[in-house]
C-alpha cells in the first residue's frame, strides 16, 4: 500500500518546490494524512496548471468511474485541502497538484491536528527545509520595515512593499498564519497575531473558506500592525508577489529552521544590511530581544554587535533602538528578483535538473574510476 504514496513522494519531489525522501519516512506519513490511496493514485494524475475534471477524467473513465464519481473525488480531495482548488468566476471547478509549500500544508488552516504538525515540524528539522536551501535559487526575501532605511537611498518599488499593495488590482486574502496555528496546537505558541498571511490574485484558500478577502488599505493596516509588532516582512521572491508573509523567529517554519544552518543569511534575498553607530549605542539590549535571526549580542564593551552572517536586512531593530544608533544600508550589489512567481519557479526547476544532471554525471563518473581502480 505504500507504493502509492512513494511514488507521489517522488512525483511531488519533481516540483520546483522540493519533497524529499527522508530515512524516519516522516513524508509518507504527511501524505498519508490527506490522502487515501485512491486519492494519492488520482493525485499522480494532476498538473501544476490546474485543469477542469473532465480534462483529467479520461485515465479514470477506463477504471469504470463516471465523471461524478471522479469530480466527487476531487472536490474530497480539494476540501481537505490535499491539491490546489481554483474556482473562476462562472464557479467552474479548476483542480492541480501542489507542493507542500506554500500548498497543502498551508491548506491545513483552521484544520490542523496536533499530529499533523509535528510530522510537519520533524520533517522540516529532517530534510525538507535543506533540500529547499540546497538548489541555491532563493525563495526567501525580506523587505526593510517603513522608516528603517535612511533617507539618501532610493528604494526599488519591488522593495517597498506599500508600493506593491497601493497598486495592486487584484483580490487581496486575508488568512491565518499556518505556522502559528501549528505551534499552538503543539503548545509552543507565540503571542504575535495569528490574522496575517495574505496571498493576492486567485488562489485555493478562498473557496476553502480559509480567510477574507480584504481591501488594498485593510492589507496596509495588516502589515501597520505586523510592522508594529516587530515582525520581519517576508513577500515571495518575486517584483510582484503572490503572498505577503509577517514572520517571527519563534514560529515561522523557514525563519526557525534557517537559524540553524551556518551564515543563514546568504539563503535570503535582502538588499540591505544593518550598520551601527558605536559612539549612540548605550547597550540598553533592545535590539537583541527584537532580532528574530538571534544575530545581535552586547559584546564585552557594552556595545552592541550584529553578526552578518544571521542578518537578513528585515530593518526590525531600527525603529526598537531608543538611541536612533541602528542604520540600515543599501548593499552595493543590489539583487533583483524574478519579476514573478512563475519566473522565479521557472529558474528553480530548471536548476533542479541542472543538479539532478550533474549527481548523475559524478555517479557514472565515480563508477568509470572504480572500474580503472
Amino acid at each position: 500500500m505504500d507504493q502509492i504514496y512513494k511514488k507521489l513522494q517522488i512525483y511531488l519531489d519533481s516540483l520546483p518546490v522540493d519533497y524529499p525522501e527522508t530515512k524516519s519516512g516522516v513524508e509518507i506519513r504527511i501524505l498519508k494524512h490527506l490522502f487515501t490511496p485512491q486519492e494519492a493514485e488520482i493525485a499522480l494524475k494532476l498538473k501544476v496548471i490546474p485543469q477542469e475534471a473532465r480534462a483529467l477524467y479520461i485515465p479514470f473513465k477506463k477504471k469504470g468511474w463516471t465523471l461524478e464519481q471522479f469530480s466527487e473525488y476531487l472536490l474530497t480531495m480539494a476540501k481537505k485541502g490535499a491539491i490546489m482548488w481554483i474556482q473562476n468566476e462562472e464557479g467552474i471547478n479548476y483542480f492541480g497538484i501542489t507542493p507542500l509549500v506554500a500548498g497543502f500544508y498551508d491548506f491545513q488552516v483552521n484544520r490542523l491536528t496536533k499530529e499533523f504538525a509535528e510530522d510537519f515540524e520533524h520533517y522540516c528539522d529532517e530534510g525538507f527545509v535543506s533540500a529547499m536551501l540546497e538548489n541555491g535559487i532563493l525563495q526567501l526575501r525580506t523587505v526593510p520595515v517603513e522608516k528603517s532605511v535612511a533617507m539618501e537611498y532610493n528604494i526599488a518599488s519591488y522593495d517597498e512593499i506599500k508600493e506593491i499593495i497601493n497598486k495592486n488590482k487584484r483580490e487581496i486574502n486575508l488568512a491565518p498564519c499556518i505556522c502559528r496555528q501549528s505551534k499552538h496546537i503543539q503548545g509552543k505558541g507565540c503571542n504575535h497575531p495569528i490574522e496575517t498571511c495574505m496571498t493576492i490574485g486567485p488562489n485555493p484558500r478562498y473557496p476553502l473558506q480559509l480567510g477574507r478577502i480584504i481591501t488594498n488599505e485593510e492589507a496596509l493596516e495588516v502589515l501597520r500592525r505586523s510592522q508594529e509588532m516587530g515582525m520581519v516582512i517576508c513577500p515571495t521572491n518575486a517584483q510582484w508577489p503572490f503572498m505577503i508573509c509577517s514572520c517571527c523567529g519563534c514560529s515561522c517554519m523557514f525563519l526557525e529552521n534557517l537559524k540553524k544552518y551556518e551564515n543563514p543569511a546568504q539563503f535570503v534575498n535582502s538588499n540591505y544590511y544593518i550598520t551601527l553607530d558605536q559612539e549612540l549605542c548605550t547597550g540598553c539590549g533592545d535590539c537583541v530581544s527584537s532580532c528574530h535571526m538571534d544575530a545581535i549580542s552586547i559584546n564585552g564593551d557594552g556595545i552592541s554587535e550584529t553578526n552578518l552572517g544571521y542578518c537578513i536586512g528585515c530593518g526590525v531593530c531600527v525603529p526598537k533602538c531608543p538611541e536612533k544608533a541602528r542604520i540600515l544600508k543599501k548593499k552595493e550589489r543590489e539583487a533583483i528578483p524574478p519579476k514573478s512567481s512563475k519566473e522565479l519557479y521557472q529558474a528553480i526547476a530548471k536548476r533542479k535538473e541542472e543538479l539532478k544532471e550533474k549527481r548523475k554525471l559524478d555517479r557514472d563518473y565515480g563508477k568509470v574510476r572504480r572500474l580503472k581502480d
